[in-house]
């Protein structure tokens, strides 16, 4: 019987054990459908994270190919471009002296029926017909801002285009009307850009170059010229490299023109230009009030020497203004008439320009002295009448003959006569000038420079200037004789970011000694200042359109900023 309850007890165990297995085959399984859910919520969530990182990288690559091909287009478009410019605060302090009475040209308006406009009037029983305030003019202080923005655009190899375009403004002033009757004042093609106007950019030059043609150095240029600020005026502007074409000692004008080039290295690194530019359009050629021709430029602009390595340039210039207007077309801030506007009413003749330039840097280390610049140039200028211009006037209280109409008739530096154009001087002549300076940097002051100049034209001297460092008058202009010191000092503003940037301060002394009146305008006789106070059988001798002056002294400081 012991077998039978061992088999018993055997059997009893061998149930336990299925039990048991039973209950932990169940447990495992519940717990692998855990384990199964949990991993499938994991997977869901792998695949969801791997959906967003795949959507993410798909926006980075079609932004990354937006910025492409935007970087394509840019290139495509605009080439190599560079921008750049300056910017300056400036004050100027003048005292000119008036030495000597005068006769005005005009002292009134009248309104003509017949012309249905307004006419320059003279009353000869009016007292201020008389100038007789001699003694000193002053302008305390007068203020300006200029801005210049330069644009270098090279679409292809070969082509490159520029443009400057410029703001410049008197403070609490929106024109150039600040010096009547002392210094023409004016608005118009020669002066935008270039002189003091409102708060507008002009474009000052726009241009375009095609070089190397036919595989030749051979360039071609058109737009608008880059013929202001010349060599070796940027001396005294604190830049180190020319900023336009011809010389200063001629032309400092704005004009729209065409040159070709050519350019060779033997037996020393130049170039030559022909130039040509046209001065005004006369248009159809009904209007009875207008000038029936245009006036163009033709002339040669040749850099004899122009070598960088050895810091030498020679300038050779010679052109020809033909059929030059009485009045540049635009705005003429004119003596006693104030702010009008006026048309190129008459062709008068001819202005030849001749001049040579030489700029040279040197080392002195006798006197310790590095780079000092200096320069000389000589200036010739034919005037050569073919035509009287006239204009009507209407004369009021004359003593002899009371009121009438007549004509002033005038050319080129031919003075101005009433009613009688054999009286006009319509022969040719001849002026000169020379200009001198250096600029000498201080080893002793770190950043400072020393700049003195010196410049004289002759009675007859007549360069075209409009654009100008000189507030008043282009200092080059001036028939007589002219001396500047300046100081040039560079100001520590921080570690420049630019390869254009520059910070300095420049003051300066100009001393004018005028010996004839009428520098820079070709209309009016010069005369020495003496010879301003005659009266003949019809009015006023030698009548001047401009105040005569004898000195003028001008202090002036600028802060400048180049980027």
């Amino acid at each position: 019987m012991k077998w039978v309850k061992g088999v018993f007890w055997l059997a009893i165990f061998c149930c336990f054990l299925g039990l048991s297995s039973l209950a932990m085959a169940q447990t495992s399984t519940a717990e692998l459908l855990k384990k199964i859910e949990e991993l499938s919520r994991e997977l869901e969530s792998l695949k969801k994270q791997l959906a967003e990182m795949k959507e993410a990288q798909e926006e980075q690559m079609a932004t990354q190919e937006e910025n492409t091909e935007f970087l394509e287009e840019v290139k495509n478009n605009m080439g190599k471009f560079k921008i750049w410019g300056d910017i300056r605060t400036r004050i100027d302090s003048t005292r000119a002296k008036v030495a000597t009475s005068y006769w005005s040209y005009f002292n009134g308006i009248y309104y003509d029926p017949n012309l249905y406009r307004m006419v320059p009037m003279i009353d000869m029983a009016d007292p201020g017909l008389m100038q007789p305030r001699k003694g000193y003019r002053e302008n305390d202080t007068l203020w300006t801002n200029r801005m210049r923005l330069n644009f270098k655009v090279k679409p292809t190899e070969d082509t490159v285009v520029k443009v400057r375009l410029a703001y410049y403004k008197i403070w609490g002033q929106s024109d150039d009307y600040v010096s009547p009757e002392l210094f023409p004042g004016m608005d118009n093609n020669f002066t935008f850009g270039v002189r003091p106007s409102d708060s507008r950019l002009y474009v000052d030059r726009a241009y375009f170059n095609w070089t190397n043609i036919g595989g030749l150095p051979i360039w071609i240029s058109l737009g608008r010229r880059p013929t202001t600020h010349g060599v070796p005026s940027h001396i005294r502007e604190g830049l180190d490299r020319r900023d336009a074409t011809p010389a200063g000692i001629n032309i400092d004008i704005p004009f729209d023109g065409a040159t070709v080039g050519y350019q060779y290295s033997w037996p020393w690194p130049g170039r030559i230009r022909f130039c040509y530019g046209r001065g005004f359009e006369s248009g159809f050629k009904m209007p009875i009030d207008r000038a029936k021709d245009d006036i163009d430029f033709y002339g040669i602009a040749w850099d004899v020497l122009d070598d960088p390595e050895r810091n030498m340039l020679l300038v050779v210039q010679a052109f020809k203004a033909e059929g030059v207007m009485d009045f540049p077309e635009g705005t003429w801030f004119m003596s006693k008439l104030g702010p009008g506007y006026v048309t190129t009413s008459n062709n008068l003749g001819d202005i030849y320009e001749i001049g040579a330039t030489w700029l040279h840097k040197i080392d002195i280390p006798a006197l310790g002295l590095e780079g000092v610049d200096y320069f000389v140039s000589l200036g010739l200028s034919i005037t050569d009448p073919d035509q009287i211009g006239a204009m009507p006037i209407y004369v009021q209280n004359h003593p002899l003959l009371g009121d009438f109409f007549t004509q002033m008739y005038y050319t080129l530096l031919g003075g101005f006569s009433l009613g009688d154009p054999s009286a006009v001087d319509t022969g040719t002549h001849t002026g000169w000038a020379v200009y001198l300076g250096t600029r000498i940097p201080l080893p002793w002051v770190p950043g400072a420079k020393l700049g003195l100049e010196y410049n004289y034209g002759s009675k007859w001297w007549m360069p075209f200037m409009v654009a100008t460092d000189d507030i008043y008058l282009n200092k080059l202009a001036t028939r007589g004789h002219v001396a500047e010191v300046y100081w040039i000092q560079d100001l520590p503003a921080g570690e420049a970011l630019s390869e254009y940037a520059k910070v300095f301060l420049r003051v300066g002394f100009q001393y004018f000694w005028f010996n004839y009146s009428g520098s820079g305008s070709w209309l009016g006789e010069p005369h020495e200042i003496n010879e301003l106070d005659d009266i003949g059988t019809m009015g006023p001798v030698n009548s001047q359109m401009f105040v005569p002056l004898e000195h003028m002294y001008n202090l002036y400081l600028s802060l400048e900023l180049f980027f």
